[in-house]
């Protein structure tokens, strides 16, 4: 009895390596196969989009006038109009390009959460172009909080971003690792 049992666990153990070497095998050929098919393209992520300045640009005198290139297909302008469902945002961009201008920095990404967070999305020009004080931080984060809060009503916080992962700093004195929000306003005039 037990020389057949012993035969069994025999037979047993390459018939298992054999259905996990072909188990390891089909995925190996699936992923090579399949991973075209399922690849996306993100501008986000790649930085196709981004619009980055050289310091020894021909046009370096002429201030910039958008943070960040919208695809044609996203922002088409015809007569002063725009078409796009989300204006609010489109209001939202224009009002911090004016406000963060001085420090020729792009605008990665904007976008507004279901909770009404708006996720803003700084290029790394932020922290090398910014010399200000932690004064100038705080006014700088209350007047975009402030103008974005009037254009769009349903806001609840602001999260800034920097090239699209979350920091301390921007500027070395104000916290922007959390969600910023009505307390920002506080002791600004």
């Amino acid at each position: 009895m037990k020389s057949s049992t012993q035969n069994n666990k025999k037979s047993f153990v390459p018939f298992v390596l054999l259905l996990i070497t072909a188990f390891v095998i089909s995925i190996g050929a699936s992923f090579f196969y399949l991973k075209d098919k399922f690849a996306f393209e993100s501008p986000f992520i790649s930085g196709g989009d981004l619009q980055g300045r050289e310091m020894g640009d021909e046009n370096a005198g002429e201030p910039e006038m958008r943070l960040y290139k919208p695809k044609e297909r996203d922002l088409p302008v015809r007569g002063g109009t725009v078409l796009r469902k989300d204006t609010l945002l489109v209001m939202v961009e224009d009002f911090i390009r004016m406000r963060v201008e001085p420090y020729r920095v792009n605008l990665l990404d904007l976008y507004l959460d279901r909770e009404g967070v708006i996720y803003i999305d700084f290029g790394s020009e932020i922290k090398k172009n910014f010399m200000g004080d932690a004064s100038e931080e705080l006014n700088i984060l209350a007047g975009l909080y402030k103008g974005i809060k009037e254009t769009v009503p349903g806001l609840t916080a602001m999260k800034i971003l920097i090239e699209g992962k979350e920091d301390k700093s921007f500027g070395g004195h104000i916290d922007i690792s959390r969600p910023i929000g009505e307390e920002v306003t506080y002791n600004v005039q």
